[in-house]
């Protein structure tokens, strides 16, 4: 994992978004699919919620050459979004040690697999137009 992922996976992101949530759920539906990193892809699932409120997504990935199954799914972390009082949408990834993650090494495999998924989702809000980056982050 890149020393630049690992700080933003450690530190968390806080992004707020000028979309309504259900323009940001159509937004993971229309890009997410397309998110790879190596010999994986990435799937956001809803995990609990509230209307009006705040959602939990889990955010997902598994291997592009074997047939994606939930059972095969590997849970890299989550994200939280939260309608805020504009009707906005904030995007929240908890710090990294807030967060569950399996094994010794996950820091190492996993980690970059969330980094990777992170870098690409801000990507895909800079190109839309919808947050301000100095740049394109690098595909880790």
């Amino acid at each position: 994992m890149s020393s630049f992922s690992m700080v933003l996976l450690e530190g968390g992101v806080d992004v707020e978004v000028d979309v309504d949530f259900a323009d940001m759920t159509s937004i993971f539906d229309e890009e997410v699919p397309g998110y790879t990193c190596g010999e994986f892809g990435f799937a956001v699932t809803p995990g609990r919620g509230e209307i009006g409120g705040q959602w939990i997504f889990v955010v997902n990935a598994f291997s592009l050459f074997q047939p994606r199954q939930q059972e095969s799914l590997i849970s890299l972390g989550r994200m939280e979004v939260e309608v805020n009082r504009l009707g906005n949408v904030t995007i929240c990834i908890p710090p990294r040690v807030e967060q569950t993650v399996p094994g010794p090494d996950a820091a190492d495999w996993d980690g970059k697999l969330f980094g990777a998924f992170v870098f690409q989702l801000l990507n895909s809000l800079y190109d839309r137009g919808l947050i301000e980056l100095p740049g394109i982050l690098p595909k880790v």
